[in-house]
């Protein structure tokens, strides 16, 4: 019984001594600087010229040319909102329009630069794709003052490949065009969206005039 009243002491007097030092170790695990990979991450210089040239509203005006998807074409009118998607690190679009085709559209788009692999990557929602949303599997890249996506999709069980271009790009405005076709066969322009700013460019939403070479 002595032995187990001395076991008991000694336990206590341990704990007691650990229970003393465990907030300094507490405290110097805190003083430690963060991570590299736990700091907050900032954007590109992809990123920041991108977001700087598209944030805003803008109203749209849709021309669909004939394809054996839409034989007979048509037009459109619309918006489109750009924000800043967490951190900064991605660009968000919410598109709206009505068209000849189908009536109502609704769309929602969000692009990121891929430091690894050089290029913008995207993800596209909209209310007419059967999947719902697609994540683009090309990239985006600058070409000269043009954006440049390739991408890959299917419409049934056709595989398809698109060419995604954004030109004439001012603080103004700038003009999408879509080119699809058969995959190994030859593309042709399916779409064309004019965007015009919407109102004044608001602060932080003013994009340099681009200059051609």
């Amino acid at each position: 019984m002595k032995k187990f009243a001395m076991l008991l002491v000694f336990g206590l007097m341990c704990v007691s001594v650990l229970a003393q030092e465990k907030p300094t170790e507490t405290m110097k695990a805190h003083d430690k600087p963060m991570p590299a990979a736990m700091q907050m991450a900032k954007p590109a210089p992809e990123m920041q010229k991108l977001t700087k040239m598209f944030l805003g509203t803008w109203s749209t005006t849709e021309k669909h040319e004939p394809s054996p998807w839409m034989p007979k074409g048509g037009t459109g009118k619309g918006t489109a909102t750009y924000k800043l998607g967490p951190g900064g690190l991605s660009l968000i679009e919410d598109y709206k329009s009505t068209n000849t085709m189908s009536g109502k559209f609704m769309g929602h788009g969000i692009t990121w630069w891929d430091d690894k692999e050089k290029g913008y990557k995207g993800i596209w929602c909209d209310s007419m794709s059967p999947g719902g949303c697609e994540v683009s599997k090309g990239l985006g890249r600058w070409d000269g003052n043009a954006i440049m996506f390739d991408n890959e999709t299917e419409m049934g069980d056709q595989k398809m490949t698109m060419k995604e271009v954004v030109t004439d790009i001012t603080p103004r405005g700038f003009t999408f065009t879509m080119d699809m076709g058969p995959a190994g066969g030859e593309i042709k322009r399916v779409m064309t969206i004019k965007y015009a700013r919407a109102g004044a460019p608001k602060a932080g939403e003013q994009a340099a005039e681009t200059k051609k070479p």
